[in-house]
Formats: structure tokens, C-alpha cells, sequence
């Protein structure tokens, strides 16, 4: 599935995650990370050293965007939308962490873009393992379903015909029930990158956030640990990297510190250790544009950098999406 770089100009710099460093530090978890490669490939991903290795070939029939994963860490599935390139269909596929075999394909009913993956996302609800996924369909809104994997059952939650986001931020918040989804707004005339809260049973919106009250926050990840929606963001004014937390009862985003020394952000992709605190991204060095982009561990509590390693050259041959897969006990 080809990518994209480019998104609206006013979110250019949630189009790359990536993050920076010179020398790798190593830093203890428990459990793996797993990642779709450039190629399409299940892959693991070495935090300490940003070595990938396969788990199983590529599949050559599927396409993909970035950040088009979630992890179903209790049943040990991740699941992409991919688009098939023999018959044009978008599946939900879900994928065995353990042998890279597929065990899931369900047929979803979204029409492609001009750009594969724009508009779409998906998040796993682990209490009960069904799955969200959200795409277009040929009415031109996006379409919200609650998706059950095993019997490929989908329940039709909501529609709505706001701006495409490549890149977007989204999220399930397992704490208060809420499909986060990221869209562009045009408020006659001005775009504004809105947050918007979905219930997971009705489709009910129940929080919308305006750009300007978001505190530019371009990435959400929950955290089971603490119960909380963390994400990147950008602040412009002093045009520093952001760690973010959201509260959901409130819609106020708060500023946790700085990610210092990181500005550019691959695709958006983030991945949580939640047992160690730790939210992992892809960062390049905020002062040269031709450093590699990094695998780069980050302080949920504070912001600050705990590791980092080396990925890649081009964004391009990075990681497509990441998922953390805390030790089953």
C-alpha cells in the first residue's frame, strides 16, 4: 500500500514520526514489539537497538498505510487494514503475533482513496476483542463499525462527513468507552484539526475538542496502567515536540514536558509500554533534516527521553505501524 508524506499544510509536522540520538541506550520491558515493515511484512523490533527482524515473508497480496494497526495484546492478534491488490477490497486482517499467520479477514465495507489508508483507522476493545474500524464509504463520510472478528459480524455506529486526515490521531479509551478520531473541519472557510469522541456502543458523540483547545496534540495512545489517553504534540510558538495527556471527563489536554531535541514525527506512529511507562515513537533530531529517523522510548510521566536507537534512513523503509505486546502472565 503506497504512503504519503503530505498532508494538509496546517499538519505538516504530524506527517513524520520520528525520533533522534547519536547512541542507543538499552531499556529493560517486559514483552515484545511487533511492526508491519515498508514492505508489508510482520516484523519485531529490537527497542535498544531498532534491529527488525521477520516473523513471516511479506504478503504480497496486501497494501497498507501507516499507522493502520492495533494490537489485541490478550488474544495475541494485530490487526491492520489492508487494501488487497488482487480484488481492490479493503479487509480487516488480523495477524497471530506468535507465527505471523493470518487468522482473520473480513471484508469491510469502504471505498479506496486516491491516497491508500486516508480517512481510515482501527482500535481493538481487549475486554471483548471486537474491533473499530472507520473508512469511507461511496457517500463520501466516514463510516464507524464495531466489528466482531471471529464471526466478521460488523454493528454500524456512526457517519460523519468531516475532512479526510492522513495520519490522524485515534484511540480507544477502554476506561470510558470512547472511539477517539481525529478529522479536519471547515469552519467557513478555516480548517481546524478537531478531536472527536464516539461512544463504542451507541456511536453518540460525546466530546468534540476544537484544534485550539487541544494544545496541538497530533497522536493519542491510552494507557491501561494509569487510565489515561496520552499523545504527541507540536507547539508552534516555540516549535518544541510535546508530550500531552487528555483528560476525558474534561476535554482539557495538559502538557505533561518536552520531548526535547524532536520535532519531525513519522506517520504518527505510536506504540505504549504501559507497564514501563514508556511511549515509543519515530523521531528524527529537530536541528538536521538528514539525520536517520530514531526509535525513540518516551517518559509518559515527564516527557523525557529514556532510549533511543537507530531505524532508518528514509522514513519510508521505517516500521509502517507498531504495536507493544506486554509478557502474557
Amino acid at each position: 500500500r503506497a504512503a504519503t508524506l503530505e498532508m494538509a499544510s496546517f499538519a505538516f509536522l504530524s506527517v513524520l514520526v520520528i525520533a533522534a540520538s547519536v547512541a542507543s541506550t538499552a531499556l529493560a520491558s517486559e514483552g515484545i514489539l511487533y511492526g508491519i515493515s515498508s514492505k508489508v511484512g510482520f516484523i519485531t523490533i529490537d527497542p535498544s537497538t531498532g534491529a527488525t527482524t521477520p516473523v513471516t515473508a511479506p504478503y504480497p497480496e496486501e497494501a497498507q498505510a501507516q499507522n493502520l494497526a492495533s494490537l489485541d495484546s490478550l488474544r495475541g492478534i494485530y490487526y491492520i487494514i489492508g487494501l488487497n491488490l488482487t480484488n481492490q477490497e479493503i479487509d480487516l486482517i488480523g495477524i497471530d503475533v506468535v507465527n505471523g499467520k493470518i487468522t482473520t479477514e473480513v471484508k469491510l465495507p469502504f471505498v479506496s482513496s486516491a491516497f491508500v489508508g486516508v480517512g481510515e483507522a482501527v482500535d481493538v476493545d481487549e475486554s471483548t476483542g471486537e474491533v473499530f474500524c472507520v473508512g469511507l464509504q461511496a457517500d463520501g463520510k466516514h463510516h464507524l463499525f464495531r466489528i466482531n472478528p471471529r464471526s466478521g459480524t460488523m454493528k454500524h455506529l456512526a457517519d460523519c462527513g468531516y475532512i479526510n486526515v492522513l495520519g490522524g490521531a485515534h484511540a480507544f479509551d477502554q476506561t470510558n468507552n470512547l472511539v477517539w478520531l481525529q478529522y479536519g473541519v471547515n469552519n467557513t472557510g478555516v480548517i481546524s484539526l478537531d478531536l472527536f469522541a464516539f461512544d463504542a456502543h451507541t456511536g453518540v458523540v460525546k466530546h468534540q475538542i476544537k484544534e485550539g483547545d487541544s494544545n496541538g496534540i497530533f497522536t493519542l495512545t491510552y494507557d491501561i496502567q494509569r487510565e489515561q489517553m496520552v499523545g504527541f504534540g507540536f507547539d508552534a510558538s516555540s516549535m518544541t515536540r510535546t508530550l500531552l495527556s487528555l483528560n476525558t471527563t474534561s476535554d482539557v489536554v495538559n502538557k505533561i514536558g518536552n520531548v526535547n531535541g524532536y520535532s519531525i514525527i513519522n506517520g504518527n506512529i505510536v506504540t505504549i509500554d504501559s507497564k514501563s511507562g514508556i511511549l515509543y515513537a519515530q523521531f528524527q533530531p529537530s536541528n538536521n533534516a538528514s539525520a536517520p529517523f530514531d526509535l525513540v522510548g518516551v517518559d509518559v510521566t515527564s516527557g523525557q527521553v529514556k532510549s533511543h536507537a537507530p531505524l532508518c534512513q528514509d522514513p519510508a523503509n521505517c516500521p509502517w505501524s507498531m504495536e507493544f505486546r506486554p509478557t502474557p502472565h
